[in-house]
């Protein structure tokens, strides 16, 4: 172990914000590739789609709020496992750890979620839709805990944590270009088939 992990702490408030910040992205990167989605799958009212745009401050907020819950419930204790089994088994906490552990989360999630609805409600899913879950949340959970672990690492060493300029910023401007790239490539692909 080396001194930069002797007295670190995981549960850091810039680890918090810059998790979260990770995870709104994530999620900004969801809603635009569901948007696109639904732009080229019409439903039969037709709408435009042009209202999502006065939803986007309301959607702001309520992103940030599930992002913060998603960090607390799931993304910290990814980061504190992964920072433990690093130290215990390796003598330091590699990168690597955060996704191992996050499979580890998201099968204990998707678990105790599958058990109550069974014993609870008596609905038993397939084994595939389990399966899906627990990768769902693993990917979603292993970005924004490896944003927490560098955090953290930030702080142990004594240099800036705060990520979350940083992480907002680029992550908005790569959803920007991801939607902007999509779009050009359909226009592109419309007027080439006709």
């Amino acid at each position: 172990m080396n001194s930069t992990t002797a007295g670190r702490k995981v549960w850091i408030w810039a680890a918090v914000r810059a998790s979260t910040a990770g995870m709104v992205v994530e999620l900004a990167f969801a809603s635009a590739a569901l948007f696109l989605w639904g732009l080229a799958h019409p439903g039969p009212e037709g709408d435009s789609g042009a209202l999502a745009v006065f939803f986007l401050p309301v959607w702001l907020v309520i992103a940030t709020a599930v992002s913060l819950l998603l960090t607390l419930t799931l993304v910290m204790p990814t980061a504190s496992l992964a920072f433990r089994a690093g130290r215990r088994f390796g003598g330091d906490d590699a990168w690597w750890w955060v996704p191992a552990a996050a499979g580890a989360v998201s099968a204990a999630v998707v678990t105790a979620v599958g058990l109550c609805a069974g014993l609870l409600g008596g609905h038993v899913g397939a084994p595939p839709v389990y399966a899906w879950w627990w990768l769902a949340i693993a990917v979603l959970v292993a970005p924004a805990g490896l944003l927490a672990r560098l955090s953290a690492h930030r702080a142990a060493q004594g240099r800036p944590a705060g990520l979350v300029r940083t992480v907002l910023l680029n992550g908005c401007g790569g959803v920007v270009a991801f939607f902007v790239v999509v779009l050009v490539v359909a226009i592109v692909a419309e007027s080439a088939v006709g």
